[in-house]
C-alpha cells in the first residue's frame, strides 16, 4: 500500500491535526486482513447495530481465532467500537476506510491542518498527487444530528434501518451529487472526488461572511449582496436550492471572492417547500446586509429569484 505524510500548516485548535496524524500512522500499520475484516463489519452494520463476532467469521471466511486477532487490533487502532453484543465501526474506522480507498486511487498526496469551516463534519487541507491544494471533508452524524436531519432530507426518510456512518455517506453522496450539478456555474467548491462519507473538493480559499468586516476589507457591500443573490438564482434555475444559506456558509477572501459551501441539505425547485427554503435563504442574506444599511424585500427578491413575475406575464401573453 501507498501511504502519505502528514504535515501540518499551522496549529490546530480542534485537535484535528493530532486526529488525522494518529489516523495516519494506524492506517500505516494495517494488515490487508485489517482491512478486509474492517470491511466486513461495514457492510453487516446494514443489518446489526453491532455486528456479532460468528457473523463476521461467516462473511470475511477466516479462521475465528485469525478474525479475533484481527479484531483486536483494529480495536487497539481505534477503529471500531466493541460491546458484548458484537463489533462496529467506529468513525475512525470509517475515516480509515475511506482514506485507504483515496491512497490506493493515488489521489492525495499529504494532509495539512484542520480548516474552521463546514458545520456538518470535519474539514482538511490536503495536497493532490498533481499538485493541487483541496479540501477533504468527512460527514460525521451523531444520533442527534441525524434524527433533525431525516426530518427533512428526502434521500434519508425512506430508509426504516439506518446507521448514523450510512447516514454520513448518503450525506456526502448527495453534496457530491449537487456539487456536480452547480459546478461551475454556481460559485460552489469543485467535487473531485468521493468515497463512502468523505468528499475531495477543491481548495477553498477565505473566511466565514460571519467573521469579516466588508468595509475594513473594501468590499462594495451593495455589489456584493446582489453577487449572492444572484448565485441564489443559477442555483434555482439549475433546480437547486440550497436550504441552510447564512452568512457561516458564504466565504469570502481578501478579494471579495466568495464561495458558498454545505449543500447537502439542499432541495429541489419542485420540492413541496421550496417556497418556505427559497424565502428563508433569502432572508437570511437580507437580514445580515442590513448591518451596511441594504434593505430588499424578500418576496420581491423571491419573484426576482424565480422569475414568477415573468411567469405570470407569459401566462397573461397566452391567455
Amino acid at each position: 500500500m501507498k501511504f502519505i505524510l502528514c504535515y501540518v500548516t499551522k496549529t490546530d485548535s480542534h485537535g484535528g491535526a493530532n486526529i488525522i496524524k494518529k489516523l495516519l500512522e494506524y492506517l500505516k500499520q494495517t494488515h490487508p486482513d485489517d482491512l478486509k475484516v474492517l470491511r466486513t463489519i461495514e457492510l453487516l452494520m446494514r443489518y446489526h447495530e453491532w455486528v456479532p463476532v460468528d457473523e463476521i467469521v461467516r462473511k470475511v471466511k477466516m479462521d475465528e481465532k485469525d478474525v479475533l486477532y484481527r479484531l483486536k487490533r483494529l480495536n487497539k487502532f481505534e477503529f471500531v467500537n466493541r460491546s458484548r453484543y458484537g463489533y462496529r465501526l467506529s468513525f475512525g474506522g470509517y475515516d480509515a476506510l475511506a482514506m485507504n480507498a483515496f491512497i490506493k486511487k493515488g489521489l492525495i498526496k499529504a494532509i495539512g491542518g484542520k480548516l474552521g469551516v463546514g458545520k456538518e463534519g470535519d474539514v482538511y487541507n490536503i495536497l493532490l498527487e498533481d499538485g493541487r491544494e483541496a479540501v477533504l471533508k468527512f460527514h460525521k452524524h451523531g444520533r442527534t444530528c441525524f434524527t433533525r436531519g431525516k426530518r427533512y432530507r428526502d434521500y434519508i426518510v425512506d430508509k426504516r434501518h439506518i446507521s448514523w456512518l450510512y447516514t454520513s455517506r448518503l450525506t456526502a453522496e448527495r453534496e457530491f451529487e449537487i456539487l456536480n450539478e452547480l459546478f461551475p456555474i454556481v460559485k460552489v467548491p469543485e467535487p473531485i472526488e468521493q468515497n463512502r462519507h468523505a468528499i475531495i473538493m477543491g481548495k477553498i480559499c477565505g473566511d466565514e461572511l460571519k467573521r469579516v468586516d466588508l468595509e475594513e476589507l473594501g468590499v462594495d457591500a451593495n455589489k456584493l449582496f446582489w453577487d449572492i443573490i444572484e448565485e441564489i438564482k443559477k442555483s434555482y434555475e439549475l433546480g437547486y436550492i440550497h436550504g441552510d444559506l447564512s452568512e457561516f456558509n458564504i466565504l469570502i477572501d481578501e478579494n471579495g471572492n466568495f464561495v458558498i459551501i454545505d449543500w447537502p441539505q439542499a432541495v429541489n425547485t419542485c420540492h413541496p417547500d421550496a417556497e418556505f427554503y427559497l424565502k428563508r435563504d433569502i432572508g437570511n442574506v437580507v437580514r445580515y446586509f442590513k448591518k451596511y444599511k441594504i434593505k430588499e424585500d424578500v418576496d420581491k427578491l423571491y419573484e426576482y429569484v424565480t422569475n414568477k413575475n415573468k411567469n405570470e406575464e407569459d401566462k397573461n401573453e397566452w391567455g
